[in-house]
């Protein structure tokens, strides 16, 4: 049993290593599947040498034990000879060359010739005895043939070195190191195995190259995210990187949750990281079932990649919007019905974007891109259309408005049901760009929220605002006040109740002359300093409006707690009225803010037919087209005098 011990510390060494790998889900990805083949091959080579060692042993030689032992030796020498093919194409995926070595039918062809050549030898072994057989006294003996095997296996760690060596750049310091490492391993096994037969150390040697792969290169950690299971943001950048540096085409389709905060809040932490695993875990199915030779990562913020070596357009296309579609199906995460709403782009490199840099520049106007109508969209269709252009010079246009004051207000009256007349107005800014035209905000605010103009465009409207009612006496057009829309960003200022109050004072207005509207999202984005700062403006007598209450999930709980006297229903009420069972939501919810003592604001009302069905239902206050559309400061001081004026 001596001989057998290196034998059986190599397959502690593997069971650890696989475990290791199941409990890390290190089996993701092509490189990481091949590692598993790699260990998975010298397991069984090694088990199949610790039986093959027992006969002489524990077991007897007889003739009846020969086609057991020959069995055994087959397996051996099947895995022992598949095993240095497999760590070539390791290597290959490793270092990011597959496309270059492997992709085309006669690439692998040459690569995987030398080992059909020692399949062969094994195989026909029963007929020539060139690999192995038992002599007159059923001892196993090796054949001349063996040599040819153990030449092409070094041939195979030589080429695989040859290419290290080659894209060495992709490589790090203690990586290169680790591939090199089976050369003189290998080399040293063989020569102790070949000087001392009976030791049986090569399986030994190749558990502690693979120990060292797993060790230095299998570093699940930094590849994987560990909340959605699919590979991380860093190993998709590694991976472009690598595809650029060695000329590979390829195909990234880019698949956005746009809700996913809406979901995050309505999910809880935990269902919603189980979403994203379900999310990862659907990408990675889809793409097996399509066969989309792919990787999957998660880029964070809602946002998966895919990139594979496929360039068809229409194939990749077909599949992206497969997979959105199946995506946008709801589904349950933890007993709680989930529905998404995804969007595609399918991006070629490097026809559409040539370089690194680009696809991470790219990469940071996203979700502009993907906020799209379409559910999938090609960039190469999109690149060259005006909203795409204005998608990707936003930031630029929103620096050149605010350095230039390119922006301007408009107002909307809001109708009184009690008092028969317009009370309030809604300020509305709008952005002017020589080459753009008019922006309305939902083009410009949420890229400023982004970049952080908001800031600066906040303070802009303030003072707009505060300006106008002080210029145009508000009174005297029968207003009592001006409502301004506050963003989330606004919200946390530490220093916002101060520049509100100082806008006031600049102008001598009371503080009942303007009122705030915050959406739910703002309210939530930090609680305690956004608690903060509407409970001292309230204080000061400054007046609140909840937004478009009714979009995505509403929570009841909030709107009890904050200091909002209005509240404002979501245009998405007034375009559902005429569906009975959303009217009876329409109506409760009604209900519930009037017992709640808060008085309600209909948004979006464009008929007479609307106007009436919500008066009905005892709305206060009624805002849209029907009335006014947004107008801008001079047309709008005419209209209230006509409405209004005494």
């Amino acid at each position: 049993m001596g001989q057998l011990y290196f034998d059986i510390c190599a397959l502690v060494i593997l069971i650890i290593l696989a475990i290791s790998i199941m409990t890390r889900r290190l089996y993701i990805g092509r490189s990481n599947r091949l590692f598993c083949i790699m260990i998975s091959c010298i397991a069984v080579s090694t088990i199949t040498d610790i039986l093959a060692g027992l006969y002489g042993t524990v077991f007897g030689l007889t003739l009846s034990g020969i086609p057991a032992r020959a069995f055994i030796n087959y397996i051996y020498f099947i895995t022992r000879n598949i095993t240095p093919l497999i760590y070539v194409l390791y290597v290959l995926s490793y270092i990011g060359v597959w496309h270059i070595y492997v992709r085309d039918r006669k690439s692998f062809f040459l690569i995987s010739a030398p080992c059909a050549l020692s399949l062969l030898l094994i195989i026909t072994n029963s007929f020539t005895h060139l690999i192995f057989y038992f002599d007159d006294s059923y001892v196993y003996r090796r054949g001349y043939g063996n040599a040819l095997i153990y030449f092409i296996a070094v041939a195979y760690i030589i080429a695989s070195c040859v290419m290290i060596v080659k894209y060495r750049r992709l490589l790090s310091g203690d990586r290169l190191l680790a591939l090199v490492s089976q050369l003189p391993v290998s080399i040293a096994t063989v020569i102790l195995q070949y000087l001392f037969p009976g030791l049986l150390i090569e399986m030994f040697g190749s558990a502690v190259v693979v120990l060292i792969f797993s060790t230095i290169l299998q570093r699940g950690e930094e590849i994987l995210d560990p909340i959605s299971g699919v590979q991380n943001y860093s190993a998709s950048l590694d991976a472009v990187h690598r595809a650029f540096d060695t000329g590979y085409s390829f195909s990234i389709i880019y698949l956005g949750i746009l809700n996913s905060e809406v979901l995050r809040t309505y999910l809880g932490m935990d269902r919603f990281n189980a979403t994203l695993k379900e999310v990862g875990s659907r990408i990675t199915k889809s793409c097996l079932n399509y066969k989309l030779r792919s990787d999957v990562y998660y880029l964070q913020n809602g946002i998966f990649a895919i990139i594979t070596p496929d360039t068809e357009k229409e194939t990749v296309a077909t599949v992206s919007a497969a997979i959105v579609e199946n995506l946008n199906k709801p589904f349950e995460v933890l007993n709680f019905r989930t529905e998404l709403n995804c969007r595609s782009c399918m991006v070629r490199c490097p026809k559409d974007i040539d370089s690194y840099e680009g696809v991470v520049n790219f990469e940071g106007t996203l979700n502009r891109v993907l906020s799209d109508e379409k559910n999938s969209s090609v960039l190469s269709e999109v690149i060259n259309s005006e909203d795409f252009r204005l998608k990707k010079d936003l930031n630029d246009v929103i620096a050149d408005a605010v350095a230039n004051k390119k922006f301007a207000m408009y107002y909307q009256p809001v109708y009184s049901a009690k008092k028969m007349k317009f009370v309030a107005a809604e300020a509305l800014i709008r952005l002017t760009d020589e080459r753009y035209g008019t922006l309305s905000p939902d083009v410009f605010i949420p890229a400023a929220q982004e970049n952080g103009a908001i800031h600066q465009i906040g303070d802009y409207v303030m003072d707009e605002v505060c300006r106008f009612i002080s210029e145009c006496d508000i009174t005297r057009m029968g207003l009592e006040h001006v409502e301004i829309n506050l963003s989330a960003a606004q919200c946390v200022e530490a220093d916002l109740v101060f520049k509100i109050l100082s806008a006031l004072d600049k102008y001598d207005l009371d503080t009942d002359r303007i009122s705030f509207d915050i959406t739910e999202k703002a309210a939530d984005f930090d609680p305690t300093m956004v608690d903060r700062n509407i409970g001292r403006l309230h204080e000061k007598g400054i007046r609140f409006a909840l937004d478009d209450y009714g979009t995505g999930y509403s929570d009841v709980g909030r709107v009890i707690s904050l200091p909002a006297d209005v509240i404002k229903l979501d245009k998405g009420f007034v375009d559902q009225m005429d569906d009975p069972k959303m009217w009876i939501v329409i109506r409760n919810t009604v209900n519930m803010l009037h017992e709640m003592k808060k008085e309600v604001l209909v948004e979006g009302v464009e008929d007479e037919k609307t106007l009436n069905r919500f008066l009905d239902l005892g709305c206060e206050y009624i805002q849209g087209y029907y009335f006014s559309k947004p107008l801008p400061e001079e047309e709008f001081v005419k209209f209230m005098l006509e409405k209004n004026g005494k």
